[in-house]
Protein backbone atom coordinates (compact mmCIF):
# COMPACT_ATOMS: atom_id res chain seq x y z
CA UNK A 1 0.00 0.00 0.00
CA UNK A 2 1.57 2.91 -0.94
CA UNK A 3 1.77 6.40 0.99
CA UNK A 4 -1.05 7.98 -1.19
CA UNK A 5 -3.72 5.31 -0.70
CA UNK A 6 -2.97 5.30 3.41
CA UNK A 7 -3.62 8.97 3.50
CA UNK A 8 -6.85 8.39 1.63
CA UNK A 9 -8.06 5.19 3.89
CA UNK A 10 -7.05 7.06 6.52
CA UNK A 11 -9.14 10.58 5.77
CA UNK A 12 -12.21 8.02 4.67
CA UNK A 13 -12.13 6.38 7.83
CA UNK A 14 -12.23 9.68 9.75
CA UNK A 15 -14.75 11.65 7.59
CA UNK A 16 -12.10 14.00 6.24
CA UNK A 17 -13.10 13.25 2.59
CA UNK A 18 -16.91 11.69 1.41
CA UNK A 19 -16.36 8.06 -0.81
CA UNK A 20 -15.02 7.87 -4.21
CA UNK A 21 -17.12 6.52 -7.08
CA UNK A 22 -15.08 6.31 -10.28
CA UNK A 23 -17.51 8.18 -12.87
CA UNK A 24 -17.25 6.66 -16.61
CA UNK A 25 -16.90 8.53 -19.74
CA UNK A 26 -16.32 11.90 -20.62
CA UNK A 27 -18.05 14.93 -18.20
CA UNK A 28 -19.95 17.67 -20.20
CA UNK A 29 -16.64 20.19 -19.41
CA UNK A 30 -14.79 17.65 -21.26
CA UNK A 31 -16.82 17.43 -24.16
CA UNK A 32 -16.84 21.30 -24.32
CA UNK A 33 -13.38 21.58 -23.87
CA UNK A 34 -13.00 18.94 -27.28
CA UNK A 35 -15.57 20.79 -28.81
CA UNK A 36 -13.29 23.83 -28.47
CA UNK A 37 -10.25 22.55 -29.79
CA UNK A 38 -11.71 20.91 -32.72
CA UNK A 39 -13.12 25.02 -32.90
CA UNK A 40 -9.46 26.31 -32.51
CA UNK A 41 -8.33 23.64 -35.14
CA UNK A 42 -10.27 24.81 -37.72
CA UNK A 43 -9.84 28.57 -37.51
CA UNK A 44 -6.01 27.96 -37.31
CA UNK A 45 -6.17 26.00 -40.24
CA UNK A 46 -8.42 28.40 -42.09
CA UNK A 47 -5.86 31.51 -40.96
CA UNK A 48 -2.45 29.21 -42.42
CA UNK A 49 -4.01 27.92 -45.43
CA UNK A 50 -5.43 31.52 -46.57
CA UNK A 51 -8.91 31.16 -46.66
CA UNK A 52 -9.22 33.87 -44.20
CA UNK A 53 -8.02 36.66 -45.27
CA UNK A 54 -5.31 38.73 -43.51
CA UNK A 55 -7.43 42.28 -44.13
CA UNK A 56 -10.97 40.82 -43.58
CA UNK A 57 -14.17 42.71 -44.12
CA UNK A 58 -16.03 43.83 -41.23
CA UNK A 59 -18.71 41.57 -41.35
CA UNK A 60 -15.95 38.84 -41.20
CA UNK A 61 -14.32 40.08 -38.53
CA UNK A 62 -17.65 39.69 -36.78
CA UNK A 63 -18.15 36.45 -37.39
CA UNK A 64 -14.14 35.83 -36.69
CA UNK A 65 -15.27 37.98 -32.68
CA UNK A 66 -17.79 35.94 -32.45
CA UNK A 67 -16.05 32.54 -32.98
CA UNK A 68 -13.29 33.59 -31.01
CA UNK A 69 -15.19 34.38 -28.14
CA UNK A 70 -17.14 30.77 -28.44
CA UNK A 71 -13.52 29.29 -28.31
CA UNK A 72 -12.41 31.37 -25.26
CA UNK A 73 -15.91 30.65 -23.02
CA UNK A 74 -15.56 26.97 -24.27
CA UNK A 75 -11.95 26.69 -23.15
CA UNK A 76 -12.25 28.72 -19.92
CA UNK A 77 -15.24 26.59 -19.01
CA UNK A 78 -13.42 23.20 -19.22
CA UNK A 79 -9.88 25.26 -17.65
CA UNK A 80 -12.02 26.04 -14.68
CA UNK A 81 -13.46 22.34 -14.35
CA UNK A 82 -9.79 21.12 -14.56
CA UNK A 83 -8.46 23.17 -12.46
CA UNK A 84 -10.93 22.44 -9.31
CA UNK A 85 -10.74 18.73 -10.24
CA UNK A 86 -7.24 19.09 -10.06
CA UNK A 87 -6.74 21.16 -7.05
CA UNK A 88 -9.36 19.23 -5.08
CA UNK A 89 -7.14 16.26 -5.62
CA UNK A 90 -4.30 17.48 -4.50
CA UNK A 91 -5.62 19.26 -1.26
CA UNK A 92 -6.87 15.57 -0.49
CA UNK A 93 -3.54 14.00 -0.99
CA UNK A 94 -1.85 16.59 1.17
CA UNK A 95 -4.28 17.30 3.50
CA UNK A 96 -4.60 21.23 2.39
CA UNK A 97 -6.84 23.33 3.73
CA UNK A 98 -9.43 24.19 0.54
CA UNK A 99 -8.67 27.80 0.62
CA UNK A 100 -4.74 26.74 0.07
CA UNK A 101 -6.40 24.51 -2.63
CA UNK A 102 -7.95 27.39 -4.26
CA UNK A 103 -5.45 29.27 -3.78
CA UNK A 104 -3.68 27.43 -6.45
CA UNK A 105 -6.61 27.03 -8.82
CA UNK A 106 -6.64 30.99 -8.41
CA UNK A 107 -3.06 31.28 -9.77
CA UNK A 108 -3.71 29.10 -12.58
CA UNK A 109 -6.75 30.92 -13.56
CA UNK A 110 -5.03 34.02 -13.80
CA UNK A 111 -3.36 32.12 -16.89
CA UNK A 112 -5.73 33.71 -19.64
CA UNK A 113 -5.26 37.44 -18.54
CA UNK A 114 -1.73 37.08 -18.57
CA UNK A 115 -1.60 35.54 -21.75
CA UNK A 116 -3.58 38.62 -22.93
CA UNK A 117 -1.01 41.03 -21.53
CA UNK A 118 1.55 38.72 -23.37
CA UNK A 119 -0.55 39.94 -26.64
CA UNK A 120 -1.77 43.65 -26.13
CA UNK A 121 1.44 44.58 -24.52
CA UNK A 122 3.00 44.97 -28.37
CA UNK A 123 -0.09 46.46 -29.69
CA UNK A 124 -1.11 49.08 -26.54
CA UNK A 125 1.09 49.12 -23.39
CA UNK A 126 -1.60 51.72 -21.99
CA UNK A 127 -4.60 49.69 -22.79
CA UNK A 128 -2.25 46.71 -21.29
CA UNK A 129 -1.66 48.41 -18.08
CA UNK A 130 -5.97 49.54 -18.01
CA UNK A 131 -6.94 45.85 -18.28
CA UNK A 132 -5.13 44.60 -15.22
CA UNK A 133 -6.19 47.30 -13.15
CA UNK A 134 -10.00 47.38 -14.15
CA UNK A 135 -9.78 43.62 -12.90
CA UNK A 136 -8.86 44.55 -9.60
CA UNK A 137 -12.17 46.75 -9.69
CA UNK A 138 -14.10 44.22 -11.58
CA UNK A 139 -13.23 41.83 -8.76
CA UNK A 140 -14.06 43.90 -6.26
CA UNK A 141 -17.70 44.33 -7.64
CA UNK A 142 -17.70 39.96 -7.45
CA UNK A 143 -16.52 40.08 -4.23
CA UNK A 144 -19.18 42.16 -3.14
CA UNK A 145 -21.65 40.42 -4.62
CA UNK A 146 -21.04 37.15 -3.87
CA UNK A 147 -20.63 38.33 0.05
CA UNK A 148 -24.44 38.44 -0.15
CA UNK A 149 -24.19 34.79 -1.01
CA UNK A 150 -22.34 33.78 1.78
CA UNK A 151 -23.82 31.27 4.14
CA UNK A 152 -24.58 33.37 7.20
CA UNK A 153 -25.58 32.19 11.14
CA UNK A 154 -28.27 32.97 12.80
CA UNK A 155 -27.06 36.71 13.44
CA UNK A 156 -26.29 37.29 9.55
CA UNK A 157 -22.95 36.89 9.47
CA UNK A 158 -20.56 34.66 8.03
CA UNK A 159 -17.15 34.11 9.92
CA UNK A 160 -14.17 34.45 7.45
CA UNK A 161 -11.39 31.81 7.16
CA UNK A 162 -8.44 32.59 9.00
CA UNK A 163 -6.02 32.62 6.14
CA UNK A 164 -7.85 35.88 4.91
CA UNK A 165 -8.49 37.44 7.89
CA UNK A 166 -5.05 37.29 8.52
CA UNK A 167 -2.50 36.84 5.71
CA UNK A 168 -5.00 38.40 3.37
CA UNK A 169 -5.96 42.03 5.63
CA UNK A 170 -2.01 42.08 5.99
CA UNK A 171 -1.71 42.09 1.93
CA UNK A 172 -4.95 44.74 1.82
CA UNK A 173 -2.96 46.55 4.27
CA UNK A 174 -0.26 46.81 1.72
CA UNK A 175 -2.84 47.08 -1.08
CA UNK A 176 -3.79 50.41 0.16
CA UNK A 177 -0.62 51.91 0.87
CA UNK A 178 0.99 51.08 -2.54
CA UNK A 179 -2.02 52.35 -4.52
CA UNK A 180 -2.10 55.47 -2.23
CA UNK A 181 1.76 56.05 -2.47
CA UNK A 182 1.78 55.60 -6.18
CA UNK A 183 -1.46 57.24 -6.88
CA UNK A 184 -0.10 61.09 -4.55
CA UNK A 185 3.21 60.59 -6.87
CA UNK A 186 1.14 60.54 -9.73
CA UNK A 187 -0.24 63.69 -9.02
CA UNK A 188 2.63 65.50 -7.70
CA UNK A 189 4.26 64.63 -10.98
CA UNK A 190 1.17 65.48 -13.13
CA UNK A 191 1.39 68.65 -11.73
CA UNK A 192 5.54 69.47 -11.51
CA UNK A 193 6.81 68.25 -15.14
CA UNK A 194 6.67 69.62 -18.37
CA UNK A 195 5.64 65.75 -19.84
CA UNK A 196 5.23 63.45 -16.66
CA UNK A 197 5.07 59.83 -17.14
CA UNK A 198 6.50 56.28 -15.21
CA UNK A 199 9.60 55.41 -16.71
CA UNK A 200 11.30 52.11 -17.31
CA UNK A 201 12.30 52.19 -14.26
CA UNK A 202 9.80 53.29 -12.16
CA UNK A 203 8.16 50.26 -13.58
CA UNK A 204 10.73 47.94 -12.61
CA UNK A 205 11.00 48.81 -9.24
CA UNK A 206 6.89 49.12 -8.65
CA UNK A 207 6.89 45.39 -10.89
CA UNK A 208 9.74 44.01 -8.18
CA UNK A 209 8.14 45.45 -5.50
CA UNK A 210 4.37 43.93 -6.10
CA UNK A 211 6.09 40.63 -6.28
CA UNK A 212 8.03 40.86 -3.61
CA UNK A 213 5.11 41.16 -1.82
CA UNK A 214 3.00 38.16 -3.21
CA UNK A 215 6.07 36.05 -2.47
CA UNK A 216 5.97 36.65 1.01
CA UNK A 217 1.76 36.47 0.74
CA UNK A 218 2.36 33.02 -0.57
CA UNK A 219 4.97 31.74 1.94
CA UNK A 220 3.21 32.52 4.28
CA UNK A 221 0.40 31.13 3.28
CA UNK A 222 1.73 27.97 2.71
CA UNK A 223 3.78 27.93 5.72
CA UNK A 224 0.84 29.08 8.33
CA UNK A 225 -2.49 28.24 7.00
CA UNK A 226 -1.56 25.57 4.33
CA UNK A 227 -3.13 22.71 7.01
CA UNK A 228 -6.83 21.98 7.95
CA UNK A 229 -7.19 23.02 11.69
CA UNK A 230 -10.73 22.50 12.23
CA UNK A 231 -10.96 18.64 10.60
CA UNK A 232 -13.02 19.58 8.17
CA UNK A 233 -10.84 18.99 5.42
CA UNK A 234 -11.48 19.66 1.24
CA UNK A 235 -14.71 18.59 0.17
CA UNK A 236 -15.65 17.56 -2.99
CA UNK A 237 -18.17 16.14 -5.24
CA UNK A 238 -18.08 12.59 -5.31
CA UNK A 239 -16.69 13.63 -8.95
CA UNK A 240 -14.04 12.44 -10.96
CA UNK A 241 -10.82 13.63 -8.17
CA UNK A 242 -8.43 12.01 -9.18
CA UNK A 243 -6.25 9.86 -6.39
CA UNK A 244 -3.09 10.36 -8.16
CA UNK A 245 -0.60 12.79 -7.58
CA UNK A 246 -0.02 12.15 -11.53
CA UNK A 247 -3.28 12.52 -12.66
CA UNK A 248 -3.85 15.76 -10.51
CA UNK A 249 -1.26 17.05 -12.11
CA UNK A 250 -2.21 16.04 -15.18
CA UNK A 251 -5.84 17.74 -14.86
CA UNK A 252 -3.43 20.76 -13.69
CA UNK A 253 -1.31 20.67 -17.19
CA UNK A 254 -4.89 20.31 -19.46
CA UNK A 255 -6.45 23.29 -17.46
CA UNK A 256 -2.92 25.42 -17.88
CA UNK A 257 -3.36 24.84 -21.87
CA UNK A 258 -6.97 25.18 -21.94
CA UNK A 259 -6.40 28.79 -20.34
CA UNK A 260 -3.61 29.74 -22.49
CA UNK A 261 -5.82 28.70 -25.31
CA UNK A 262 -8.72 30.72 -24.58
CA UNK A 263 -6.24 33.17 -23.46
CA UNK A 264 -4.82 33.47 -27.13
CA UNK A 265 -9.10 33.61 -28.26
CA UNK A 266 -9.57 36.25 -25.74
CA UNK A 267 -6.68 38.29 -26.97
CA UNK A 268 -8.00 38.12 -30.75
CA UNK A 269 -11.34 39.75 -29.52
CA UNK A 270 -9.54 42.76 -27.90
CA UNK A 271 -7.43 43.74 -30.65
CA UNK A 272 -10.29 43.83 -33.00
CA UNK A 273 -11.82 45.95 -30.80
CA UNK A 274 -9.21 48.23 -30.56
CA UNK A 275 -7.67 48.18 -33.89
CA UNK A 276 -10.61 47.41 -36.32
CA UNK A 277 -13.82 48.83 -34.15
CA UNK A 278 -11.91 51.89 -32.65
CA UNK A 279 -13.43 51.04 -29.01
CA UNK A 280 -12.19 53.97 -26.97
CA UNK A 281 -9.44 52.33 -24.11
CA UNK A 282 -11.55 52.16 -20.66
CA UNK A 283 -14.79 50.43 -21.71
CA UNK A 284 -11.92 47.93 -24.16
CA UNK A 285 -10.28 47.11 -20.71
CA UNK A 286 -13.36 46.33 -18.84
CA UNK A 287 -14.39 43.91 -21.47
CA UNK A 288 -11.38 42.39 -22.05
CA UNK A 289 -10.79 42.57 -18.59
CA UNK A 290 -14.06 40.87 -17.80
CA UNK A 291 -13.14 38.00 -20.54
CA UNK A 292 -9.72 37.55 -19.23
CA UNK A 293 -10.65 36.92 -15.58
CA UNK A 294 -14.60 35.22 -16.82
CA UNK A 295 -12.63 31.65 -15.97
CA UNK A 296 -12.31 33.00 -11.96
CA UNK A 297 -16.14 33.86 -11.86
CA UNK A 298 -17.04 30.45 -13.57
CA UNK A 299 -14.51 28.28 -10.30
CA UNK A 300 -16.52 30.29 -8.12
CA UNK A 301 -19.92 29.69 -9.58
CA UNK A 302 -19.03 25.79 -9.94
CA UNK A 303 -16.80 25.68 -6.35
CA UNK A 304 -19.84 27.52 -4.54
CA UNK A 305 -22.70 25.18 -6.21
CA UNK A 306 -20.53 22.14 -5.35
CA UNK A 307 -20.34 23.50 -1.47
CA UNK A 308 -16.29 23.87 -2.09
CA UNK A 309 -16.53 27.07 -0.14
CA UNK A 310 -12.73 27.53 0.51
CA UNK A 311 -12.05 27.21 -3.52
CA UNK A 312 -14.63 30.16 -3.82
CA UNK A 313 -13.67 32.83 -0.99
CA UNK A 314 -10.01 32.06 -2.04
CA UNK A 315 -11.01 32.79 -5.64
CA UNK A 316 -13.11 35.55 -5.23
CA UNK A 317 -10.63 37.32 -2.47
CA UNK A 318 -7.71 36.30 -4.98
CA UNK A 319 -9.21 37.91 -7.64
CA UNK A 320 -8.60 41.63 -6.06
CA UNK A 321 -4.96 40.59 -4.25
CA UNK A 322 -3.96 37.76 -6.54
CA UNK A 323 -4.20 40.44 -9.73
CA UNK A 324 -3.09 43.18 -7.57
CA UNK A 325 0.25 41.85 -6.54
CA UNK A 326 0.65 39.16 -9.81
CA UNK A 327 -1.07 40.19 -12.88
CA UNK A 328 -0.05 44.10 -12.41
CA UNK A 329 3.82 43.84 -11.73
CA UNK A 330 3.48 41.42 -14.53
CA UNK A 331 2.16 44.38 -16.41
CA UNK A 332 4.30 46.74 -15.66
CA UNK A 333 7.69 44.63 -15.59
CA UNK A 334 6.27 43.48 -19.28
CA UNK A 335 5.70 46.85 -20.43
CA UNK A 336 9.35 47.95 -19.12
CA UNK A 337 11.45 45.19 -20.49
CA UNK A 338 9.41 45.83 -24.00
CA UNK A 339 9.98 49.25 -23.96
CA UNK A 340 13.77 48.61 -22.72
CA UNK A 341 13.79 46.46 -26.06
CA UNK A 342 12.53 49.01 -28.32
CA UNK A 343 9.24 47.57 -29.66
CA UNK A 344 7.23 49.80 -27.81
CA UNK A 345 7.03 53.03 -25.69
CA UNK A 346 7.35 51.61 -22.20
CA UNK A 347 6.32 54.48 -20.37
CA UNK A 348 2.84 55.18 -18.75
CA UNK A 349 1.58 58.50 -19.06
CA UNK A 350 0.90 60.50 -16.00
CA UNK A 351 -2.79 62.01 -16.98
CA UNK A 352 -6.04 62.70 -15.30
CA UNK A 353 -6.61 59.26 -16.56
CA UNK A 354 -3.87 56.97 -14.99
CA UNK A 355 -3.71 58.87 -11.89
CA UNK A 356 -7.53 58.35 -10.83
CA UNK A 357 -7.30 54.65 -12.27
CA UNK A 358 -4.35 54.25 -9.87
CA UNK A 359 -5.28 56.26 -6.78
CA UNK A 360 -8.73 54.53 -6.63
CA UNK A 361 -7.59 51.25 -5.59
CA UNK A 362 -6.80 53.10 -2.10
CA UNK A 363 -10.57 52.59 -1.37
CA UNK A 364 -11.06 49.33 -2.61
CA UNK A 365 -8.46 47.60 -0.45
CA UNK A 366 -8.61 50.09 2.45
CA UNK A 367 -12.97 49.52 2.73
CA UNK A 368 -12.26 45.72 2.46
CA UNK A 369 -9.39 45.64 4.82
CA UNK A 370 -12.11 47.68 7.43
CA UNK A 371 -14.91 45.57 6.46
CA UNK A 372 -12.76 41.95 7.30
CA UNK A 373 -11.16 43.63 10.37
CA UNK A 374 -13.95 44.64 12.37
CA UNK A 375 -14.93 41.21 13.45
CA UNK A 376 -13.75 38.81 11.15
CA UNK A 377 -17.08 38.57 9.30
CA UNK A 378 -19.38 39.57 6.23
CA UNK A 379 -22.92 40.21 6.59
CA UNK A 380 -25.50 41.63 4.21
CA UNK A 381 -25.24 45.38 5.18
CA UNK A 382 -21.22 44.95 4.95
CA UNK A 383 -21.87 43.58 1.35
CA UNK A 384 -24.30 46.26 0.35
CA UNK A 385 -22.01 48.87 1.74
CA UNK A 386 -19.29 47.83 -0.68
CA UNK A 387 -21.56 47.24 -3.54
CA UNK A 388 -22.22 50.91 -3.41
CA UNK A 389 -18.89 51.92 -3.39
CA UNK A 390 -17.65 49.90 -6.25
CA UNK A 391 -19.97 50.83 -8.78
CA UNK A 392 -19.41 54.08 -7.96
CA UNK A 393 -15.86 53.55 -8.22
CA UNK A 394 -16.80 52.21 -11.61
CA UNK A 395 -18.73 54.66 -12.79
CA UNK A 396 -15.87 57.39 -12.27
CA UNK A 397 -13.83 55.26 -14.42
CA UNK A 398 -16.25 54.95 -16.89
CA UNK A 399 -17.83 58.47 -17.50
CA UNK A 400 -15.53 60.46 -15.91
CA UNK A 401 -11.85 59.40 -16.99
CA UNK A 402 -12.43 60.59 -20.37
CA UNK A 403 -9.80 57.69 -22.32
Amino acid sequence: MNKTHQILVSAKKYGFIPPIHPVHGLRLWQILMLFGFVAWLIVLFLEKSGVIPEEPTIFQEWVLVAVNMLIGILFVYGTCEALIVGSVALARIYRWDTFIAGTITEILTLLPELVIIIFLVRINPLLTFLVSAVSIYNNALVFSVYSFLLPKDLRGRYLMPEPITKAGTQVLIAGSGLALVVGLVMVAFGHGLEDPKLREVDLLLLGLALLMVFAFYLQTLFRYYSKSVTGDGPQSPESSSPTSLGKAIAFLVVGVIGAWIGGEAVSAVGDTLVNVFKFSLIPSAIILALFGTFDEYVVIYQSHRQKLMGIALSNVFGGITQVMFLVMPFTLLAIAVNGLAGSVNGSIPINFATTLVVILLFPVFFVLFEYLEEDHTLNNLDAAGMLAIFILILYALLFMSGL
